[in-house]
């Protein structure tokens, strides 16, 4: 009868791991564990791999105390001593200066490099003690100037930093368009299961044009029009001359969208100088802090829910933007000013306080 030491996820990846490894220690550390929860004893686990019965007693306490990160964090490394510290350090190289979504090319390149063959899951093992995880890269527009960026983002800062404009108010502005579909995300599922979610067939999409208060994140503004364009970003203005009304100046970022440069948007401007219109570099929708809200607002009600009849799809997106104040925590710690940029060096981030 098979012993409960090892759950079935902790086996299946000590028995992996026992395979491809070529260190005896770790061969053996490993096949302790196996041998105990198949539901030998001590002493003919001992007697089987040539260990005294206190080494694998010490061993079982060790896995229970500690689990089994910890139990194989110091003493096991798959294929342990096949590169030396330079050829891991150009394997680190190689590895993070190009974009490889699979082991199998890296593998590859240590083979043809340095004459040596790695299992696909050996390979795992060592990009995870290099310090390399397995994540989605990041999209960024190809035509981003990262110079003008930075300059922009200079120029922003006022903006930025709470309550230094006074009685003014500074908002994000964008149109967003969510098709009446599931979208997949991620969720915990049993391994070796799927979990099923179902889908529509139509393209019908909601058109909304939207502003975000950038200093009070849940005091969203929005209008839904059969088309975005400079009649509905007009409709959008109004609403936000009437919401802020006590203000002195209301600051509105945005792209360059042709709604929103049109000349009848501008003449109409011009007459209603309280608004203040502020475009963003080409390319930069990384600057726009509503589009971490459109991302939000799809992973509340749309991924991974399902509406049959696309009015019930729009409601429920009306009806989150009708009750946003719900979550004003969270959205307040996801809208912080922290912008992704375009590196010209290995800095990423810039931070307004």
């Amino acid at each position: 009868m098979k012993n409960v030491l090892l759950s079935p996820m902790d086996r299946a990846f000590i028995e992996e791991a026992r395979g491809n490894t070529r260190n005896k220690e770790a061969y053996a550390k490993l096949s302790v564990l196996v041998m105990l929860d198949e539901g030998h004893s001590q002493e003919v686990v001992s007697v089987a791999l040539g260990i005294s019965t206190g080494t694998v007693s010490n061993y079982k306490q060790k896995y229970e105390r500690d689990g089994l990160d910890k139990y194989l964090d110091t003493h096991y490394v798959p294929y342990e001593g096949k590169l030396s510290d330079d050829e891991l350090l150009r394997l680190e190289t190689y590895v993070e200066q190009g974009v490889h979504s699979t082991c199998d090319a890296i593998i590859a390149w240590v083979k043809e490099t340095f004459g040596i063959e790695y299992s696909p899951s050996g390979m795992r093992s060592i990009l995870h003690k290099l310090g390399f995880t397995y994540k989605k890269t990041t999209i960024v527009p190809g035509g981003a100037c990262p110079e003008e960026q930075e300059a922009f983002l200079k120029e922003l800062q006022p903006f930025l930093t709470k309550d230094s404009r006074g009685n003014d108010v500074f908002c994000f502005m964008d149109a967003a368009h969510p098709q009446h579909n599931t979208r997949s995300d991620y969720a915990w599922i049993k391994v070796g299961q799927n979990k099923e979610i179902q889908s529509n067939t139509g393209r019908r999409r909601i058109n909304i044009n939207g502003a975000m208060n950038a200093h009070q994140p849940e005091e969203v503004t929005i209008v839904e029009a059969e088309t975005i364009n400079a009649q509905a970003t007009q409709a959008l203005f109004e609403k936000l001359l009437e919401k802020y009304h006590d203000k002195d100046t209301i600051y509105v970022l945005a792209d360059n969208a042709r709604y929103y440069t049109n000349k009848a948007l501008k003449d109409w401007l011009n007459q209603h100088t309280k608004i203040r219109l502020i475009h963003l570099p080409p390319y930069s929708p990384n600057l726009n802090l509503i589009e971490r809200l459109w991302k939000f607002m799809r992973k509340k009600v749309i991924n991974l829910h399902y509406y049959k009849e696309f009015d019930d799809f729009r409601r429920a997106i009306l009806q989150f933007f009708h009750h946003i104040g719900q979550y004003k925590e969270e959205l307040r710690s996801l809208m912080t000013p922290n912008f992704q940029r375009f590196a010209t060096t290995s800095q990423t981030q810039a931070q307004f306080s």
